[in-house]
C-alpha cells in the first residue's frame, strides 16, 4: 500500500491500494475510497456484507469498521484516511460520525451526491499531490468541503459514549487475535482466555457492534484470506485448509453464501484477461499517472448542489431459507364498524362487505347497541318497559352475513334508564349510571338470552362481549367509580349467568392510562370479575403538559382535549407499559386493541392523505402479532360523533369516504393482507415474509407530525395542502439481497402507495379538487385509488439483489415468485 507524502499526515493521508494489499484493515480513521481502475470486491465486517466494485465507485468505511478490498489483477483504488481529531476540530459536535455512503448501490440517475464527493475527492488529492499552496489551510479547506458534503448527504448517527468506545477497544483486541490465528481452531473460550474477557461479553459485543456472531465473523476473516489465495495456483482443498476451514466442502459452502458464487467461478473471473487493466500506466500532461484519470476527470466538473436530495439508505441481506417465526395475522382479527345504527345504513354495509371480501376480518365490533336510536328498550302507554330486538337482530344478521363474528359492546345507556342525559359526544349517546341497577341487569340478561335463543349457545361462545363503556369516562364526571363498579359487575354477572363460557372483554381504557387500568384490575380482582380478554384503546394521544417541551393545546369543539404523542413507537411503548402492570397482578391474559388510530381528532385532514397508509404499515408491521387483536377505528367515514361534514375529504377516521371511495389507508390494509405465513426478516422500515414459493417485501417511509400540528396549531394546513405539518424526512433507499434462492428466472411485482399514486385524495387534488363530484369523476377516482404497479424480471444465481426508493409517506409491497 503506497503512501503519498502529506504535510498533515496525522490528520489525513492518501493511500494507494493494489491487489496485493488485500489483508483486512481496521482503522481508527474515517476512510473514503475511490476505485481508480479495474474491478474487485469490498468486504465489510458488519453483517457479512460483500459487494462487487468497479472503476468510478466511491464509498466510505467508518471508524473501527473492519474492511477488506480484494482487487482483481491490474486494479487500483485510492484511499483517503481522515482522523477523528481533525473531524472534531472542524465539527466539535461530531465525535465519531457514522455514514452510509456506497455509490454502487445506486443507479446512474441517482449518482449526483456521489459525483459531488468524487469532485471534492479529486480537488483534495490534486491540492495535496501538486502542492497547490504552501499554506495548510488550503488543503484543510478542500477536506472540510468534502466532509461537509459527506455528512450532509450520508450521515446516519454519531455514537460517542464512553461505554461504546470501551467496548470497541475490547472488540479490536478480540478481532486482532482472530486475524493473527484464523488458520487455527479458534473457539470463543480461546478468545476469552487470550483477551481476558468473558465469553458472554465477547459474544455480546460481536453481535452488537459487528452485527454478526463470533463464528460468523471468524468465517468472514477466513474467507477474506481465502479470496486472496484464489489468485494463486493452490488447489481449493489447499486454500480451504490454509485459511482455517475444516474441509473443502465447508469452504465452498461459506464462499457461495458470502460471494454468491463458487470459489471456482470466482477464480475463473479473476483470471480472465481484462483489456482495460493490462495497459501500463503513463504520465499525463499535468503529472498524474493515467491510473488517476478516472478520478481527475471530476476535478473540473460543475456540480449543482441544489438539485441533490439527501437519502437515507438501508441495506438488508436475508437468507430466504431461514425464518424467524410463524405469523398469525392478529391485526385481521377485528375491525370497528361504529355504532349499531351505522350498520343499518346501506352504504356502510356495502363498504364493510367490500372490506370483508378483500381482507376478511374475524370480528366486526359494534358499540352503541343500547342507544335510543336502536329502539331496544321502550315503554308502552302504561309506562311499562318492553324489549324490541328488531334492529339488534338486523345488525347481527348483517355481521354474520359478511363471514365475520360480532363483538358487541353493551353501550351506552337507554335514556329511559339514565340518571341524566349527559353525553361526551355530539352523537346522541347517553353516558350515565342507571336509575335502577336491577333493571339494567335484567336488560343485559334479556339481550343475551334472546341472542342465545336466536343464534344458539354454541355460536355465541365464539362471539365477544363488552359489559359497558370504558371506566375512564368517570373522569369526565358522567358517573363515579363506585357506579361503574356496580354497572360492570352487574353486566358481567348477567352475561355469565346465561352462559359462563361467553367471552368478556374489558375495560376499553386508553392503554397508557396506567392509573385507570390499575384501578380496573383492582376492582376485578376484589369482585372476581376479571375479563377473559383485556381490551384497550390507543389513539396516540397524550394529556397536554405531560410531554417535555410541549406547547399549549389549541382546543377545538371537534375533539377531546388531547395532543398527539411525539413517541413514534407509541403502540409498542404502551404494550410494554401495560404488560408491566398485568405482571404486577399476576395476569397472563390476551391483550387487544379494541380501537386504535393515529389520533383522537374527528377532523384530522391528514387522515385522507397517503400519510395514513404509511401510518397503517408502520403500526401493524412494527407490532405484528404483539396484540391479540388490533381493531382499527373505523371502517367508514360515515361514522360521525360530531356534526357531519359537507366536504368529501373531511379528515374522517374511515377506510372509505362517505360515498365509498377507498382511501389510502384501505389500500394499505389491502396490501398488508398479502403478508406471508412466515417471517423472514424485519426491522425499522421493512418486513419480509414468505408463503409457499412467494416472498413478500413490505417497505415504508413513515413521517410523524411536527410539534406544532401535534398540538393542533394548523398554520400550514388547508383543504388541498396537507403535507406541510410533518417533520422533515428524507427519502429512503432500500438495497435488499435475497440469498438461498433457486437458480432461474423470477418475477418481481411492485405495488406502491404515496402522494404519486394509490391515494384517492392526491388523485382528487390532481383532478383540480372539485367540490362536487360527477359520477364519471367518482369512477375515475376509484380507479386511481389503486396502488401504482409495475412488473419486472430478475435472474437468480442463488441470490437476487433489488432496490427500492421511497419518498416520505410512501409504502411498497414487492412480491418475488419463481
Amino acid at each position: 500500500m503506497k503512501k503519498f507524502n502529506n504535510i498533515l499526515s496525522t490528520e489525513f493521508e492518501f493511500l494507494l491500494i493494489k491487489p496485493s494489499d488485500a489483508a483486512p484493515e481496521w482503522h481508527q480513521q474515517l476512510e473514503l475510497i475511490f476505485v481508480l481502475q479495474g474491478t474487485g470486491w469490498l468486504h465489510c465486517g458488519e453483517g457479512a456484507k460483500s459487494y462487487a466494485i468497479r472503476e468510478g465507485d466511491i464509498f466510505a468505511v467508518n471508524s473501527f469498521q473492519m474492511r477488506s478490498i480484494a482487487l482483481d489483477q491490474g486494479a487500483l483504488a485510492l484511499s483517503l484516511l481522515i482522523s477523528p481529531a481533525f473531524i472534531t476540530s472542524i465539527c466539535p459536535e461530531l465525535k465519531r460520525p457514522v455514514v452510509n455512503c456506497k455509490s454502487f448501490l445506486f443507479s446512474e440517475d441517482r449518482q449526483q451526491p456521489f459525483d459531488l464527493l468524487r469532485r471534492d475527492f479529486a480537488h483534495a488529492f490534486r491540492a495535496q499531490y501538486k502542492n497547490e499552496s504552501q499554506l495548510s489551510i488550503h488543503l484543510r479547506g478542500k477536506l472540510v468541503g468534502l466532509l461537509d458534503h459527506l455528512f450532509q448527504h450520508f450521515l446516519i448517527c454519531e455514537p460517542a459514549s464512553h461505554e461504546q468506545n470501551s467496548a470497541k477497544e475490547h472488540l479490536r483486541a478480540a478481532t486482532d487475535y482472530i486475524h493473527q490465528h484464523y488458520q487455527g481452531n479458534i473457539t470463543l473460550a480461546d478468545l476469552a482466555k487470550h483477551t481476558f474477557l468473558s465469553s458472554s461479553y465477547i459474544s455480546r459485543i460481536f453481535q452488537k457492534y459487528l452485527g454478526v456472531p463470533f463464528k460468523a465473523y471468524l468465517s468472514q476473516v477466513r474467507l477474506i484470506h481465502a479470496t486472496v489465495l484464489l489468485a494463486s495456483e493452490a488447489t481449493i482443498t489447499e486454500i480451504a485448509y490454509n485459511s482455517g476451514f475444516s474441509s473443502a466442502h465447508a469452504f465452498i459452502e461459506a464462499f457461495k453464501q458470502y460471494h454468491g458464487m463458487t470459489p471456482g467461478q470466482y477464480r475463473r473471473n479473476i483470471k480472465e484477461p481484462k483489456i482495460e487493466n493490462t495497459a501500463r500506466p503513463t504520465e499525463t500532461e499535468d503529472g498524474f499517472s493515467t491510473a488517476f484519470s478516472s478520478l481527475m476527470r471530476y476535478a473540473d466538473v460543475a456540480c449543482e448542489e441544489s438539485v441533490y436530495e439527501p437519502v437515507d439508505t438501508t441495506e438488508i441481506t436475508v437468507n430466504t431459507n431461514e425464518t424467524i417465526k410463524p405469523l398469525h395475522h392478529n391485526w385481521k382479527r377485528l375491525i370497528n364498524a361504529g355504532y349499531g345504527k351505522d350498520l343499518l345504513n346501506g352504504s356502510v354495509q356495502k363498504q364493510i362487505a367490500h372490506l370483508q371480501r378483500e381482507i376478511g376480518f374475524q370480528y366486526i365490533r359494534c358499540k352503541g347497541i343500547l342507544d335510543d336510536d336502536m329502539m331496544l328498550l321502550t315503554t308502552d302507554a302504561d309506562g311499562k318497559l318492553s324489549y324490541n330486538f328488531v334492529y339488534l337482530d338486523a345488525v347481527v344478521d348483517f355481521i354474520l352475513s359478511t363471514g365475520a363474528l360480532p363483538m358487541l359492546e353493551f353501550s351506552y345507556m337507554p335514556s329511559i334508564l339514565a340518571q341524566n342525559k349527559s353525553s361526551v359526544f355530539r352523537w346522541p349517546s347517553v353516558i350515565s349510571a342507571p336509575t335502577d341497577i336491577e333493571q339494567w341487569g335484567e336488560l343485559i340478561k334479556a339481550i343475551v338470552k334472546h341472542l342465545v335463543q336466536r343464534y344458539g349457545q354454541k355460536s355465541l361462545r365464539s362471539w365477544l362481549f363488552s359489559p359497558w363503556c370504558a371506566p375512564e369516562y368517570s373522569g369526565l364526571g358522567l358517573f363515579t367509580q363506585e357506579e361503574y363498579t356496580r354497572i360492570y359487575l352487574t353486566s358481567y354477572r348477567a352475561i355469565k349467568s346465561v352462559c359462563s363460557e361467553l367471552i368478556i372483554c374489558g375495560p376499553g381504557n386508553s392503554i397508557d392510562s396506567l392509573a385507570a387500568n390499575r384501578w380496573f384490575l383492582d376492582m376485578c380482582k376484589s369482585e372476581l370479575c376479571i375479563p377473559d380478554i383485556l381490551s384497550f384503546r390507543a389513539f396516540t394521544s397524550i394529556v397536554p403538559g405531560t410531554e417535555k417541551g410541549s406547547l399549549r393545546l389549541n382546543k377545538t369543539n371537534d375533539a377531546l382535549d388531547l395532543a398527539v404523542s411525539g413517541d413514534e413507537q407509541y403502540l409498542a411503548s404502551a404494550m410494554k407499559a401495560i404488560q408491566g402492570v398485568t405482571k404486577e397482578y399476576g395476569l397472563d391474559l390476551p391483550m387487544m386493541l379494541e380501537e386504535w388510530s393515529n389520533n383522537i381528532w374527528q377532523r384530522d385532514l391528514c387522515n385522507d392523505t397517503s400519510y395514513k397508509s404509511a401510518y397503517i404499515f408502520k403500526s401493524i408491521l412494527e407490532n405484528y402479532d404483539s396484540y391479540h387483536a388490533m381493531g382499527y377505528f373505523s371502517a367508514s367515514d360515515q361514522l360521525d360523533e360530531i356534526a357531519p361534514a359537507a366536504e368529501l375529504f373531511h379528515g374522517g377516521f374511515g377506510l372509505f369516504t362517505r360515498n365509498g371511495l377507498p382511501k389510502s389507508a384501505y389500500r394499505a390494509m389491502q396490501l398488508l393482507s398479502r403478508i406471508g405465513d412466515d417471517l423472514v426478516a424485519s426491522d425499522k422500515g421493512y418486513f419480509i415474509t414468505k408463503k409457499g414459493s412467494e416472498i413478500q417485501i413490505f417497505l415504508y417511509n413513515y413521517t410523524h407530525y411536527d410539534m406544532l400540528y401535534r398540538y393542533r396549531h394548523t398554520t400550514h394546513l388547508t383543504k388541498t395542502e396537507r403535507y406541510k405539518v410533518f417533520n422533515e424526512k428524507r427519502p429512503q433507499s432500500f438495497h435488499i439481497r435475497l440469498d438461498g434462492l433457486e437458480e432461474g428466472k423470477y418475477t418481481l411485482r411492485r405495488y406502491s402507495i404515496g402522494p404519486h399514486g394509490g391515494s384517492t385524495f392526491d388523485a382528487w387534488i390532481r383532478m383540480g379538487a372539485p367540490e362536487q363530484l360527477s359520477h364519471e369523476e367518482e369512477d375515475l377516482l376509484a380507479h386511481q385509488s389503486h396502488p401504482l404497479y409495475c412488473r419486472e424480471s430478475a435472474q437468480s444465481d442463488g441470490n437476487i439483489t433489488l432496490h427500492a426508493h421511497l419518498q416520505p409517506h410512501e409504502v411498497q409491497l414487492i412480491t418475488i415468485t419463481h
